[in-house]
């Protein structure tokens, strides 16, 4: 039995995200949520449960992966991506079925959700996200690590540095 596990529990948009991987192409027998809140425990979304912290990653098995869900600041997802990390489970990216990846180039462990455009000629670097209905346009490059929130624009051949957090509706 494989599992996915989703690390911080403050995304329900990043649940339904994977329930949507998953329908589309089985890859996880389950999903979990981990959240070293304690009061977070037993809390679901969406039908997946908090089952405990971070730190249940070290009983993971062969065939498991994570997705680093903390978002909010780009120094909070290093850290958490950092602390995932020391476990030795694989990251797996998310990427909604919908999204045209055609001529765009990803890193490892990235997150992309639905309504997105990633252009032809992009590039989108290890553990960056892209928020629902963000763009990036032709010939741009976000950097490793980097968060594009909800409706933010870069436009094209824009070279966004690593861990760089642009703002909902920027442009």
């Amino acid at each position: 039995m494989t599992t996915l596990y989703l690390c911080a529990a403050g995304n329900p948009e990043a649940v339904r995200l994977a329930l949507a991987v998953n329908e589309a192409h089985r890859h996880w027998d389950r999903i979990v949520l981990l959240d070293d809140d304690p009061d977070k425990l037993g809390y679901e979304i969406m039908g997946v449960v908090v089952e405990g912290p971070f730190g249940t990653l070290a009983n993971h098995s062969d065939g498991d992966e994570v997705v680093n869900l903390v978002a909010r600041s780009t120094k909070g997802r290093d850290g958490a991506r950092a602390k995932i990390e020391s476990f030795g489970i694989p990251f797996a990216s998310l990427v909604h079925p919908s999204v045209d990846l055609r001529g765009a180039t990803l890193g490892r462990a990235v997150t992309i959700y639905a309504g997105c455009t990633v252009s032809a000629l992009s590039t989108v670097g290890d553990h960056s996200v892209i928020f629902t209905q963000a763009v990036l346009g032709h010939g741009a490059s976000l950097g490793h690590g980097a968060v594009l929130a909800p409706e933010a624009v870069v436009n094209a051949r824009v070279q966004v540095d690593d861990r760089a957090y642009i703002g909902t509706n920027a442009a």
